[in-house]
């Protein structure tokens, strides 16, 4: 059954558009959209699919964005909401730095440990 799925996901993708959308409000950026991924691990045979729909917003340079991701495959199971991720960013202009503050929440909204950092383009 859930070869199936997987294969019907895969035909769906295939032969649908992107739904993700910018819409400039105000001279900012709101973003709303969804990601799909679908994977097979060998070895253990195991077949994967999750979809993240996300909302973000960029203000001034700083962006916001708010993602979950869902488990297609056991959405029969229950529990389909997990949590959310929340990101926080600045692009700092001219050096290719990116600036960032990352924390998840669990179902019941406890959120975990933050993490901040740097990433550089080279």
């Amino acid at each position: 059954m859930k070869t199936l799925a997987i294969a019907l996901g895969l035909a769906g993708l295939v032969t649908t558009a992107s739904t993700a959308a910018d819409f400039p409000v105000m001279g900012q950026t709101l973003s709303l959209g969804a990601q799909s991924d679908t994977s097979y691990t060998t070895g253990v045979e195991t077949w994967a699919w999750d979809v993240t729909p996300y909302a973000g917003a960029t203000v001034m340079g700083v962006s916001l964005l708010a993602e979950t991701k869902i488990d297609v495959l056991t959405l029969d199971e229950g529990g389909i909401f997990t949590g959310v991720d929340l990101t926080f960013g600045y692009a700092v202009p001219a050096v290719n730095v990116n600036l960032y503050t990352e924390v998840s929440s669990d179902k019941d909204f406890t959120f975990g440990d933050v993490t901040m950092g740097a990433k550089i383009k080279f």
